[in-house]
């Protein structure tokens, strides 16, 4: 049985040095403003640009995407904090213990928490939020599929609430610390989805709670009086400094980056590769470097697709990638792919020779398989020509140019690749009906178990090691069967890796964000701006 004792509520100095550490060298190469102050101030209101899918939505439990969560986040608290490092403290639960097997988890509450509209924090609330998410089934797939195989939630008094699976799942822990399984209060859980989706009707014990909706164009949220219980990692440990954040979606990814430099939004998601350049060098500007810790940016193959049923193919499709000409295209800070999992996500490990570039042998290879190119330069067989289409959500727009780059070298191969974006409702049906050859693989989850999603059902031997990893509770252990799925993927090109994402979030100097979890997502309870 393994015990995770409370901790005091102050400052833990390593994780706040290595935070800054992260932060430190981002901006441009010139100093930043003169008016930039190191001490918090109280008041502002930051404005933030976002970019995603469900945009009028403030329902954590649908935002799995990076930034759409950032300011989100602010909405809710979870049971556990999962630190930059990869490690665990408490927040809302001051203690757990998971059993040998990751079949149970208990949780002991605190008892000083109240959601924003008044209501306590308590087991039964705790057990409410995750009962609604699980009632709802595929709305909330992905809540869902990190929740697991559970088979109930129990309630032995107030301040205590047990999660007993029917099969080991020992990436709960690290899902309980998600955005999208943050708790919210028994009021909104009461909730149909589809009231949960319009704008206000979010409550949680967040720092923030939603004040105005602005339908697709975006939200306002307000600081909440009281609020003191953030993790210890925050240097906060009350209210927000800011009055409340601006959320915008303005959907040219270059004129939010004019506006950033001209002072009119504070901090913004998403940017083009041309202004990722310019932001590294501008004074005035941050843009972090360091890729978010999920997975690597890349196609991953639907394998049932006629050619991408042939693993031969697959793998020639790999390697007749120049991975520099991509990234030469891409932006000055992106860096290579050395591994299904982004090099940030605790579960790296080196497999750089499994990714390399080699076209003679692609093209051996698709010979060997008897396609051969047709008049229009295709290649064919059985009357099947090597055609294949890649889908996305308008979030994956900015990166474009750099499939571009990759179309054109599977042109020279003999091989056309359509690629082109779709709302969310037409991307999860294609995706649900199998109707695609490629899906844009990524993933900002800094687990193990960011991998199944994408590829779970594909290979029986890769669902054996995705099933070893939730019954393995061990981190060691975890890490063995880690490189082994990943080896795995890469090895029969279930995946074919371009690049790490480099986290795409850029703000102003006037704008400190000393605090962020594990998954990059800054605390903004933390934040503040300087005064105009």
């Amino acid at each position: 049985m393994l015990r995770h004792p409370r901790r005091r509520l102050t400052v833990a100095i390593a994780a706040l040095a290595a935070s800054a550490t992260l932060l430190s060298g981002c901006a441009g190469d010139g100093e930043a403003a003169s008016s930039s102050s190191t001490n918090p101030v109280s008041g502002g209101v930051l404005k933030y640009r976002t970019t995603g899918a469900n945009l009028s939505s403030t329902d954590p439990a649908i935002q799995t995407g990076y930034g759409p969560t950032v300011p989100i986040r602010s909405l809710v608290d979870s049971l556990v904090f999962q630190k930059e490092d990869g490690s665990f403290e408490p927040w809302l639960a001051t203690e757990w213990t998971v059993d040998d097997r990751a079949t149970r988890y208990e949780f002991t509450l605190r008892d000083d928490v109240t959601f924003s509209n008044g209501e306590a924090l308590d087991a039964a609330a705790v057990k409410k939020s995750y009962d609604a998410l699980r009632a709802q089934g595929a709305k909330y797939a992905t809540a869902n599929e990190w929740i697991g195989d559970l088979r109930e939630i129990t309630t032995p008094d107030p301040s205590t609430v047990v999660f007993d699976f029917d099969s080991p799942n020992s990436s709960f822990l690290q899902a309980s610390s998600t955005t999208p399984l943050g708790i919210v209060a028994p009021e909104t859980a009461a909730l149909s989805y589809e009231k949960r989706q319009e704008g206000t009707t979010i409550i949680g014990s967040g720092p923030f709670v939603v004040s105005e909706t602005r339908g697709e164009e975006g939200y306002v949220l307000e600081r909440r009086d009281g609020y003191a219980w953030a993790p210890a990692s925050a240097e906060n440990q009350g209210e927000a400094y800011l009055d409340g954040i601006e959320v915008s979606t303005t959907p040219d990814n270059s004129i939010a980056a004019a506006q950033l430099r001209n002072g009119d939004i504070d901090l913004m998601h998403n940017t083009e590769p041309a202004d990722k350049t310019e932001f590294s060098t501008n004074p005035d500007l941050t843009i972090r470097r360091e890729p978010l810790p999920g997975a690597a940016l890349g196609f991953v193959a639907n394998p049932k697709q006629p050619g991408l049923d042939d693993e031969t193919v697959r793998r020639a499709l790999a390697l007749a990638i120049d991975r520099k000409a991509v990234l030469q295209r891409a932006s000055a800070i992106d860096v290579p792919a050395t591994s299904v999992f982004a090099a940030s996500n605790p579960f790296w490990s080196d497999q750089s020779d499994l990714i390399t570039t080699d076209v003679d042998e692609a093209e051996r290879l698709l010979d060997e398989a008897g396609w051969v190119k047709g008049g229009d330069g295709v290649r064919e067989k059985d009357g099947e020509r090597l055609s294949f289409d890649l889908i996305y959500s308008p979030s994956t727009i900015s990166h474009e140019p750099n499939i571009a780059v990759v179309q054109a070298q599977w042109k020279d191969l003999g091989v056309e690749l359509k690629f082109g974006s779709l709302t969310a409702a037409e991307l999860n049906q294609r995706l649900v009906n199998g109707d695609y050859s490629f899906s844009w693989g990524s993933g900002t989850r800094p687990d193990i178990d960011v991998l199944r999603g994408n590829y779970g059902g594909l290979d029986p031997g890769l669902d054996q090691i995705f099933s070893a990893i939730l019954a393995e509770p061990d981190q060691a252990a975890r890490q063995e069967l880690a490189d082994q799925a990943a080896r795995t993927i890469l090895e029969k090109a279930f995946f074919i890796p371009l690049y790490d994402f480099i986290q795409p979030l850029a703000y102003r100097n006037t704008t400190h964000i000393p605090t962020l979890e594990a998954s990059h997502i800054p605390l903004l309870s933390d934040a503040w701006v300087d005064p105009s």
